[in-house]
């Protein structure tokens, strides 16, 4: 039990100073006195973005905080599952891994079969999905003739979707005896899954210094003299 304790305080220690709550308890405070501006509503874009990061910074620090309570009432196995939890997120590094994900599946070689087995597929991801507590929404779906799923895109919306759905990207195949051959033979069928980041809009400011003007004068067939800019 004493072994088990001593490694569990270590990974948790770790990620706290990997994730630094101090600073992001600071950033919340911050944050905070912005949405107290009578002017934050001005530009709500912005103001949207800043109660999003909030709320996000508020569920990372009651997880930490969760985990030092659970260590401290000696609550090992749930302390576990929560820290085994972050040690993947701290793996998730990647500049879209903490936002949305848009998801698709297209049946590939195979025919009917592969698009059964595309069925297959977005069921078991919606699961997924669901048990994660993540939210999805049609984007586009084609259904087979026969059964099953042509193509289908879904907008997944939450919290490292991007960074914990993009190793599914690739071609994934299915080895069964076929329900739709008449001769019930082995049949091998493929599917497709394409993962993208959903990126944010972001304002680029371009300084009036950095522009540069250039003037052209050419000359028309009539000899008249065209400017271009």
């Amino acid at each position: 039990m004493d072994n088990e304790k001593e490694d569990l305080q270590r990974k948790l220690d770790n990620i706290l100073a990997k994730m630094q709550l101090p600073a992001k308890k600071d950033e919340v405070t911050s944050l905070e006195k912005l949405t107290y501006d009578a002017n934050f509503w001005g530009d709500q874009k912005k103001a949207s973005e800043t109660l999003k990061r909030i709320s996000v910074l508020k569920k990372e620090i009651d997880d930490l905080e969760m985990m030092q309570l659970l260590m401290e009432d000696n609550d090992f196995a749930n302390a576990a599952k929560l820290i085994s939890q972050y040690e993947i997120t701290l793996f998730l590094s990647g500049p879209y891994d903490k936002g949305d994900a848009v998801f698709s599946i297209h049946a590939g070689q195979g025919g009917t079969e592969a698009m059964d087995w595309s069925s297959m597929l977005f069921r078991m991801y919606t699961r997924f999905i669901e048990r994660k507590g993540w939210s999805y929404e049609m984007v586009d779906r084609v259904d087979g003739e026969e059964a099953g799923i042509k193509s289908v895109t879904i907008a997944v919306h939450g919290r490292f979707a991007y960074g914990l759905l993009k190793a599914e990207a690739g071609v994934h195949r299915l080895v069964r005896q076929s329900p739709f051959n008449a001769d019930k033979l082995r049949q091998t069928s493929f599917s497709l899954v394409e993962v993208l980041p959903v990126i944010e809009d972001k304002e680029i400011e371009v300084r009036t210094e950095d522009i540069e003007w250039q003037f052209y004068r050419a000359g028309g067939h009539g000899g008249q003299n065209v400017n271009k800019v």
